[in-house]
């Protein structure tokens, strides 16, 4: 954590939604100059300054992105809502400027533990049901992502003891770069959102190999027998790119394989298994 990297930097915040307003409100609490940036031209410029906090300094833009402000620009804030693929967004990245999604901004500013759910189905229930979990046993506990509340809007009153679980989506994992979770839950991955992410391969990739835990991981199968076995993260997760032959320990007790270790790919995970927790 570092509240003061952004102060005096010129961050411009990419979609006008629920998210962007989001970013641009945690941006300015941080003392950064921030520039609100929507592709939709027809959007009312009144209505969007409305969201914004009260004595709020940001800029609007809307349409296409003068070259004098992509030149000035430290930072560039994601929605989620904004495929990464665009020319708008591709300019952006040739132009050198550093591209976080809001989870990026938001974990860096956020404090404390962290413990992050995504797959395809059951995010939201999952989420739930962990954060009433962590409520009953810390005092400092946030649900925040996907789930409906932003995740900017609780980073900072976050402290070192506080818990957040995170509800993740794929399009906030693909704009990640240092978030790591102390446990993520990867719930399961079927075919879905292949208009955004356009391959199954490239949406596993980002479900997967974008939720890096820095600490243990744990996975639950079923198995048969009962001594302890190392396999590699590859031939547990059936991924090729990116996926290291780090060994991880199988434990196998009761007829089942508790999968735990730690690696540089520390998510557990098998993605042709059905039986995951």
């Amino acid at each position: 954590m570092n509240r003061t990297e952004l102060q005096g930097k010129k961050v411009l915040v990419f979609g006008s939604g629920i998210s962007g307003i989001g970013a641009v409100k945690l941006l300015e609490a941080v003392q950064a100059c921030v520039v609100l940036y929507d592709g939709n031209e027809k959007l009312d410029r009144n209505d969007i300054a409305g969201k914004l906090p009260e004595g709020s300094t940001c800029e609007i833009i809307l349409g296409e992105l003068p070259g004098e402000v992509l030149s000035t620009l430290d930072l560039v804030v994601m929605s989620p809502g904004v495929p990464l693929d665009i020319p708008a967004v591709q300019k952006l990245k040739d132009a050198g400027i550093p591209v976080w999604g809001e989870v990026e901004l938001a974990y860096r500013m956020g404090a404390g533990t962290v413990l992050a759910i995504t797959g395809t189905n059951g995010k939201t229930t999952t989420t739930a049901l962990l954060g009433e979990i962590m409520k009953a046993y810390a005092e400092s506990v946030f649900v925040v992502g996907n789930i409906g509340n932003a995740y900017t809007g609780a980073s900072l009153e976050m402290k070192d003891d506080s818990y957040t679980v995170a509800e993740i989506s794929s399009f906030q994992l693909e704009s990640t770069h240092t978030f790591k979770p102390e446990v993520s839950a990867i719930l399961n991955i079927t075919e879905d959102h292949l208009n955004r992410h356009h391959t199954m391969e490239e949406y596993i990739r980002v479900n997967v190999l974008d939720l890096l835990c820095d600490d243990h991981f744990l996975y639950d199968r079923l198995g048969t027998a009962d001594e302890a076995d190392t396999h590699t993260c590859r031939e547990h997760l059936g991924v090729g790119s990116g996926v290291n032959d780090d060994p991880v320990l199988v434990h196998r007790l009761d007829g089942r394989d508790l999968l735990s270790g730690k690696a540089e790919l520390a998510v557990g995970v098998v993605l042709e298994d059905e039986h995951a927790v």
